[in-house]
Formats: C-alpha cells, structure tokens, sequence
C-alpha cells in the first residue's frame, strides 16, 4: 500500500501580515502622544491618503525625542525580523535599512484613502490610541489582494483565498507587511482622535571599502 507524505509547502507569492505586541505600552504611548502635541503645535502638517486629520513629515527615523527613538529602536528590531522570516539566509550585514516614518493623527470621520507604498520593501504601522467608536469598523485596516487573476472560488476560512482581510488593531500593536500590499482605513466613529505612527523601509547595499 503506498502513502502520501507530505514534504512540504513553499508559499508562493503570498503577503505576510506580521503582527507585533509591545508590552506594557502605556508609558510609550503618553510619552509618544505628549511629544506628536509638541509636534503639532509647530507644524500644519502634510496631505497625503489621509482624508482630514494631520500627518506630520516624514522624519521620524531623524527625531530625538525620546520616545520616537524607543519607537524607532523597535522597528528597526521588527524589520530584522520580518526579513529573516521571508528570508532566513538575508546578509544584513552587506545592507543598511533606509526608513522613513510619519504620525497620523484622525478625528472624528477621519480616514486614509486606498493607497500603497511604491519603492519600498516593508511598511508598517504602530498604534498609539485606539479609541473604540460607535461602529465595529471604526478605524479598522483593511488590506486588497493585489492578484489580477478574478477569484472565483475561495476556502472558507483561508485568508490567502480572499479578496480582501481587515483587522480591528488596538493600542500597543505594531503591524508589518509588503509595501505593494494596497490598503486603507476605515473612519473614525469616534470623539476621540486616532493616532498613528506608519513607515516603510528598504535595504541598500553598502558599499565595499577598497
């Protein structure tokens, strides 16, 4: 009698989602809403996909606030591992990670419009305040599968079959993904502002010294 045995599964070209918790946030996240109110206060801000609301420049990775450098310092860490997840023999030491990073700040109906993030490998988002909101969609991400193929049957409980995933994220989470990965945010249902830290990175190869 013959048997099946499986010997393994390679993921072809699937889109990791990779979710990251940070404990014991909660000093974080006053020190890092206290230091995006300095912020604030000194700069009108950019427009980019967020749809009212403020969004800082995009120089986190440059800030020495205190508490964008501990953030900064846990991306950097985040990045490292994501890469050897998808990649486990990647030389980072013939690379260095090129990052930039920015604060969103939503009110009330605030939302980001459907984008990605062209020339970049990983982007990412960590999740200052989260207030709840009066609908269950209330600030939720939600990601498109960017295969242009129609999908016309699906496995019932298998993300990698749907069209599209979202997620209700909350404070203290830091989320990561391929840059080509579409994807928006649902608005705010709340009184309260939601606010945000979001980047992206990419590796450059350094240069050999003669």
């Amino acid at each position: 009698m013959t048997h099946l045995k499986l010997q393994g599964v390679q993921p072809l070209f699937y889109s990791p989602l990779i979710v990251f918790e940070l404990e014991d946030s909660e000093s974080l996240n006053a020190q890092l809403l206290a230091e995006t109110a300095v912020r604030r206060a000194n700069s009108p801000g950019l427009e980019r996909s967020n749809w009212r609301g403020w969004h800082s420049e995009d120089d986190l990775f440059e800030r020495t606030e205190p508490g964008f450098q501990t953030l900064r310092d846990h991306i950097l860490v985040a990045i490292q591992v994501c890469t050897r997840n998808v990649s486990p023999d990647f030389d980072f030491s013939s690379y260095g990670v090129q990052a930039e990073g920015w604060i969103n700040v939503l009110p009330r109906g605030g939302l980001n419009t459907p984008h990605d993030h062209p020339a970049w490998v990983w982007s990412g988002c960590y999740y200052v305040s989260v207030p709840e909101g009066d609908n269950e969609l209330s600030g939720n991400i939600e990601f498109f599968d960017t295969r242009t193929n129609v999908r016309t049957l699906t496995v019932d409980g298998a993300a990698c079959f749907a069209s599209k995933f979202f997620m209700k994220p909350h404070a203290g989470m830091l989320l990561m993904f391929p840059s080509y990965l579409r994807h928006w945010v649902y608005p705010n249902d709340s009184n309260e502002e939601r606010v945000t830290i979001a980047f992206n990175a990419r590796f450059a190869r350094v240069a050999l010294s003669s």
